[in-house]
Order: structure tokens, then C-alpha cells, then sequence
């Protein structure tokens, strides 16, 4: 594994609304391995904010940009790019967790690229239930590189051209106006993945218009699954936390109504 003297520099961009229950372990999990985390909240209402707030890091940056348009929360991650002076920087989502092991393989990936590789592509672990069990790699539909999954770019070099563009979801990193993922020859697959909890309730703030029955549907609760053993877990869940920050779900059968 990396010293932490021999660990690329890295800034890590977050843009949340309303993660409260799950934005403190994705901070923790990679706080020891960036030098530094700029997070824009765009309007959170739970305690996403008084949660990060008890983590007590002069890594973290932390500042309100209030966004309702799809057209500015692309603009956000433009802004944290333009304000990025590590030669790496990593997108880090309130919902994306990962195991040190697993974020050592991807770290070390990038001290030992070519000079040409620009990304990294890395697999994604979708959790369904609770944080066990995941979508097995055949319900995945990204398409980088010839591969086809759950994937993702979570760790680009920060070059000179480099630009976001496109409306979010859809926004992508490019290069001399090519987006990074169809520049094959110049990103790289790394066997690792983190843990994506998008299909659980990401806050204790319910709305008030869903039920139970578009809640099941939209987290995907009866496909089949595979499971994680503890020990493949990332091991933030099993650390001391503030008493503010929710428990992780570990049971799906009484997890799906909240």
C-alpha cells in the first residue's frame, strides 16, 4: 500500500443536496488519502451541512452555491475545477463510499501511468436494500473503453484544456471539446470499485408526495442481488461516528420504508 508521502496530490470535488445520511462516511472514507475536499452545498434543508460540519479537517472547504437549474450545477463543477491546483482531482458524490484497499489500487494507478493517461476508469458497486447487497455487473449500461457495466471516471489529471461541459446529468469532462471518455487511448481501467448507495434513501428528509410503491421503484428493492461481507465493506461504517450522523442500513427488509 502507499505511504502517504508517496500518494499523488489530489483535490476532491463534492457537490450535495440533502445526503445527510450518507455524505459523512464518502467524506471520511477519503479524507486521509486528498490534501483537499471542496464541497458546494446547492440548498440542503437536512443535516447534510451540520454533518460535515462536526468534521473537523482544514482540508475541508465547504461553501453554499444555491442551484436550480441543471445549467448551473454543471457550472459548480466547472468552478471547483478552475479553483484545483493538485495535478489530480477526484469526483466524490454524498453517495459514494469506499474501501481503502480499494481506493489504494485506484491512488497507486495514478503514480504509476504513463504520462499520456489523463482518467481512470473504475467499477461501481450499487447497493440495493442495504449496504450488502448490489446489482450484479450485467444490470450495468455504461459504455467506456469497450467495457460495459457499472462504471465511472473518478479520477482525472487536472490538465490544461480541461472543461466541463454539457447540462448535468448528462455534463461531461472534456478535452479540446472531446469528452475524456471517448479518449480511449488515454484512459485507463482499474479493477476497483466504490460503494454507491443511489438507490437508498440518501436523506432523512422524506418527501412528502412519494409512496411507498414509486420509493420501492425508484431503489430498485426486488432485483436480484450479490452480497458483500462485512470485511469487503468500506470500514468508515464501522467506525465511531457523531451521534448526528444516521446509522448505515444493514438489513433491506426494514430499510425499504424509510
Amino acid at each position: 500500500m502507499l505511504s502517504k508521502k508517496s500518494l499523488p496530490k489530489i483535490t476532491a470535488h463534492t457537490v450535495i443536496k440533502n445526503e445527510d445520511r450518507f455524505i459523512w462516511y464518502a467524506l471520511m472514507s477519503v479524507i486521509n488519502f486528498v490534501d483537499q475536499i471542496i464541497i458546494y452545498d446547492t440548498g440542503s434543508t437536512d443535516n447534510t451541512i451540520p454533518i460535515i460540519r462536526t468534521i473537523t479537517s482544514a482540508k475541508i472547504i465547504l461553501e453554499s452555491h444555491p442551484a436550480t437549474t441543471r445549467q448551473q450545477l454543471s457550472a459548480l463543477r466547472q468552478q471547483q475545477l478552475n479553483r484545483t491546483t493538485t495535478p489530480w482531482f477526484m469526483l466524490l458524490d454524498g453517495d459514494e463510499i469506499w474501501p481503502e484497499k480499494n481506493l489504494h489500487t485506484l491512488l497507486h494507478a495514478a503514480t504509476t501511468a504513463d504520462n499520456t493517461t489523463i482518467a481512470f476508469i473504475n467499477k461501481t458497486r450499487n447497493c440495493i436494500g442495504d449496504i450488502f447487497h448490489y446489482l450484479p455487473a450485467s444490470t450495468g449500461h455504461y459504455h467506456i473503453k469497450g467495457l460495459t457495466g457499472h462504471l465511472n471516471i473518478r479520477l482525472i489529471k487536472n490538465i490544461p484544456g480541461l472543461k466541463v461541459m454539457g447540462d448535468y446529468p448528462l455534463e461531461a469532462y472534456t478535452l479540446n471539446g472531446q469528452p475524456i471518455q471517448q479518449l480511449k487511448d488515454r484512459i485507463e481501467f482499474v479493477d476497483t470499485w466504490y460503494l454507491h448507495t443511489t438507490h437508498l434513501p440518501r436523506s432523512t428528509h422524506k418527501s412528502t408526495t412519494s409512496t411507498v410503491i414509486d420509493r420501492l421503484s425508484k431503489r430498485k428493492f426486488w432485483r436480484p442481488s450479490l452480497k458483500l461481507t462485512k470485511s469487503e465493506l468500506p470500514s468508515v461504517f464501522w467506525q465511531p461516528h457523531p451521534a448526528l450522523v444516521p446509522a448505515p442500513p444493514l438489513n433491506r427488509w426494514l430499510n425499504w420504508l424509510l
